[in-house]
C-alpha cells in the first residue's frame, strides 16, 4: 500500500460490536462474544487489499455460527457529494494478496472462488455474485472468510468525496 492511501479497516466494526452487545444483553450472556485474536486477524487480512488508485476503507461483517466464525470482508464504496453526480457510489478497484491470506490461518482447509454468472438472482451489483472463500482455523477456532469485490447492498458508503476534493470517513 502506498503512503498516500487511506486504508481504514473497521467502518462496520462498531456496528457489529454494538449488535453483539445487544445479543449478549438479550441472552444474559456474560462471556466474551468477540475473541481477542479477532481484531488482529481482520487487520492482518485487511492489509492484503491494495487499491489501484485513490483511497479505500475496508469493511467487514462477522457472525458466529455452529460451524465457527464467518467473516465477509470488502472495500467500501465512495459516495460523491455535490455536483452533477451527487449521491453516486463508486466501488474501488483493487488487488488482493491471496497467497498472504494463508499466512493468517493456522491451517487452511479450502480456498474456493464462487462465481454465479448465470444466476437467476436479481442484483444491482453483479460482482455480489462472485466471491472467494477461505476456510481454516485461527487460534484453534474454525473460520470461514469470504472476500467480496464490493460491499453487500444494504451497506452504506465508507467514504464521502466532496467536489472540493475533501474526503470524509463515514
Amino acid at each position: 500500500m502506498r503512503g498516500d492511501e487511506l486504508l481504514s479497516r473497521s467502518y462496520l466494526a462498531i456496528r457489529h460490536l454494538l449488535r453483539q452487545l445487544e445479543i449478549k444483553r438479550e441472552k444474559g450472556i456474560s462471556k466474551q462474544i468477540i475473541p481477542i485474536w479477532f481484531s488482529k486477524f481482520v487487520d492482518d487480512i485487511s492489509e492484503r487489499f491494495e487499491p489501484f488508485s485513490g483511497v479505500a476503507r475496508v469493511g467487514y461483517e462477522c457472525a458466529f455460527s455452529d460451524g465457527g466464525w464467518e467473516i465477509s470482508i470488502f472495500l467500501g464504496e465512495t459516495e460523491l457529494v455535490g455536483g452533477a453526480e451527487d449521491g453516486r457510489l463508486l466501488p474501488v478497484n483493487f488487488r488482493f494478496d491471496v497467497t498472504g491470506i494463508t499466512e493468517q490461518f493456522e491451517t487452511v482447509e479450502a480456498i474456493h472462488w464462487n462465481a454465479f454468472p448465470n444466476s437467476p438472482v436479481e442484483t444491482e451489483v453483479p460482482s455480489d455474485l462472485s466471491f472467494m472463500t477461505i476456510s481454516g482455523t485461527v487460534q484453534n477456532e474454525p473460520v470461514l472468510l469470504q472476500l467480496h469485490a464490493t460491499p453487500p447492498n444494504p451497506i452504506g458508503p465508507a467514504l464521502r468525496q466532496h467536489t472540493d476534493g475533501r474526503m470524509e470517513l463515514v
